[in-house]
């Protein structure tokens, strides 16, 4: 009988650890990675990661740069909560990318794309995997941390603007909860604030780059957040963050930043309902003594060289396309020694040259077209025209 009864003790113990552990949860961290104007937001809970948004294919280092600072290699969702440019351009690198993906997901109510063409469509399709569309009254658990993402909106479609289809989630977790809000305007916040949610949260990741067509004082109130992240960079978007927006904020008691701050971005923890923010800087020194020493758009080609006195290693460093948005990245591997040229040719080049960029017509022969070269953590190392 003492045994049976020691047996029983044991296994209430553990039962009652088990539902601290649940209670507890893992750590939670929000990463708003400094893409420019645009989104891109590592969320990490647990063993748990998802990625809110990918900026801009020109911010492919940035975003991998900030993946590698928190040690992910695997994403378990990806997550779009708009089809605009700035949220949904990095998609496809991403796709192409070797870094495995779960799942992806994206806002139910979409305007101004056809379905066929829509980028997550896209994107999931050259991982051969489905799309799960997302609306108001969804949730998904997170792994096995105990915590979940809540569906608030999009509740109904918009057809005027498709900032107004953004997805909007709560973060549900032991630690605290986080109200991520994609670029949701002042009508789809209007929506959501009837629906009498308790919009209360820890932190929020302010709606549209904090332009002054969002987060009324209404909505500011009722999320009360500690912290208020907001992800732009004002020389891209003269007027963001709008000081109306950020007065609202400071009004209801928030402390507001800004992704343009920090080099990397802004690193968000959230531990037993408080939050704390550390602004991530890259570290690594930039590279001298490479440039851009011809855009050719006659023969569509990009010569480098390097003027320096040691080798650059440009794995992970990539061309990009200012009038097209095509982007090119260095193989793994290639080096360019001092005084050495590289040419980099294209599926329109007749003439030799050293990597090929795997596309035709980059240069646009009519118009002004730059050629940005950024290195592995997406910062400019040099830029050049077509001279048009």
């Amino acid at each position: 009988m003492k045994r049976i009864l020691r047996l029983l003790a044991l296994l209430l113990i553990a039962a009652l650890l088990g539902g601290c552990a649940a209670e507890t949860g893992g750590p939670v961290q929000l990463f708003a990675v400094n893409v420019g104007k645009g989104d891109a937001l590592v969320l990490k809970v647990g063993d748990w990661v998802g990625l809110i948004d990918a900026g801009k294919p020109k911010a492919m280092g940035r975003v991998k740069a900030a993946l590698a600072h928190l040690g992910v290699e695997k994403l378990d969702a990806v997550f779009l909560t708009h089809t605009d440019n700035d949220h949904a351009g990095g998609l496809e690198w991403l796709a192409w990318s070797s870094i495995p993906v779960g799942s992806w997901y994206a806002s139910a109510m979409f305007t101004g794309v056809k379905a066929k063409k829509h980028p997550m469509l896209l994107a999931a399709a050259l991982r051969g995997q489905d799309v799960q569309w997302l609306e108001r009254g969804d949730a998904l658990p997170l792994g096995e941390s105990g915590a979940r993402l809540v569906v608030l909106a999009p509740a109904s479609l918009f057809d005027d603007k498709d900032d107004n289809n953004s997805l909007v989630m709560m973060l549900e977790s032991a630690q605290g909860r986080m109200l991520l809000a994609g670029d949701m305007e002042l009508p789809e916040e209007a929506e959501l604030l009837t629906q009498g949610d308790d919009l209360r949260c820890a932190v929020l990741k302010v709606p549209n780059h904090g332009d002054d067509d969002t987060t009324s004082a209404e909505f500011a109130g009722a999320a009360k957040a500690q912290v208020a992240v907001i992800s732009t960079d004002s020389l891209e978007k003269p007027g963001t963050p709008a000081p109306e927006v950020v007065s609202r904020l400071e009004a209801a008691g928030s402390t507001v930043v800004v992704t343009q701050n920090a080099e990397l971005g802004l690193l968000v923890s959230l531990e037993g309902g408080k939050a704390a923010v550390n602004a991530v800087d890259i570290g690594a020194a930039p590279v001298s003594g490479l440039c851009i020493i011809d855009v050719d758009a006659d023969d569509d080609t990009v010569a480098l060289a390097n003027s320096g006195s040691t080798a650059v290693d440009m794995s992970g460093f990539y061309l990009y396309s200012d009038k097209g948005g095509e982007m090119y990245a260095f193989p793994e591997g290639t080096s360019l020694s001092p005084g050495v040229t590289l040419t980099v040719g294209t599926n329109s080049t007749d003439g030799d040259y050293d990597l090929l960029w795997d596309d035709k017509k980059v240069i646009n022969k009519k118009k002004t077209d730059t050629i940005y070269l950024y290195d592995n953590y997406g910062r400019i190392v040099d830029s050049r025209d077509n001279g048009i």
